[in-house]
């Protein structure tokens, strides 16, 4: 449940929902260092056209690029003790960028087999010979976090939304049906009117999952 997060996830999902309630896609991350402090964050924003951020507007936007730009060489010495945090998995632009950065540890909340990339770190000698940790979060934010992207690519009706969800299926079909039934009843909307956080529906959202179990 939300009291059990780390910081570090907590502030991850608060981002995915702003994102979301901005009108991009809501993936959210974060950068720590050795200690776990959180030095830099990041969320989606391709399709934010407010924000100031140098990516803003373009694909090149999602949470982990938005995280790592702000991430000066010469300021971060020991950027290989570092751990990126995102709530969903890399794609290959945000895996290699995080590899070319020398940032040797990953968690992701969500498996994404559309588009995730984390594979390819067993592909290449010069990827391997870095040996990057990745670590997947637990079944319950990756549920979470497909409930609150399936609806959001339902209202978003991207052309090839019915691939992006089918591939999501193969992870965990409930979710998905969650996430289609919340986007039918407006519930993202409803929060968002009511200027709701992500804290306030995690939980909610998370027990109407295990009810279908």
């Amino acid at each position: 449940m939300w009291a059990d997060l780390s910081n570090q996830w907590k502030r991850s999902f608060e981002l995915a929902f702003e994102s979301y309630k901005r009108g991009t896609i809501p993936i959210g991350a974060v950068i720590t260092d050795s200690e776990g402090e959180i030095i830099s964050e990041g969320r989606n924003r391709i399709f934010d056209n407010r924000s100031a951020n140098p990516l803003a507007g373009t694909f090149m936007a999602h949470a982990e690029m938005t995280a790592m730009i702000q991430l000066k060489s010469y300021k971060h010495p020991d950027i290989r003790t570092y751990t990126l945090y995102t709530t969903m998995e890399p794609c290959p632009m945000c895996f290699g960028t995080m590899v070319m950065m020398n940032i040797r540890n990953l968690k992701y909340a969500a498996r994404d087999a559309f588009a995730g990339a984390t594979e390819l770190n067993n592909k290449m000698d010069y990827i391997r010979n870095k040996n990057i940790s990745i670590e997947k979060g637990n079944s319950e934010m990756e549920a979470f976090h497909l409930i609150m992207q399936t609806s959001y690519e339902c209202d978003r009706n991207h052309i090839r939304v019915g691939e992006l969800l089918n591939s999501w299926k193969s992870i965990d079909g409930n979710a998905i049906v969650l996430g289609k039934k919340l986007y039918k009843e407006k519930y993202f909307d409803r929060v968002i009117a009511k200027d709701g956080k992500v804290c306030d529906i995690y939980d909610e959202i998370i027990y109407r999952y295990e009810q279908m179990m």
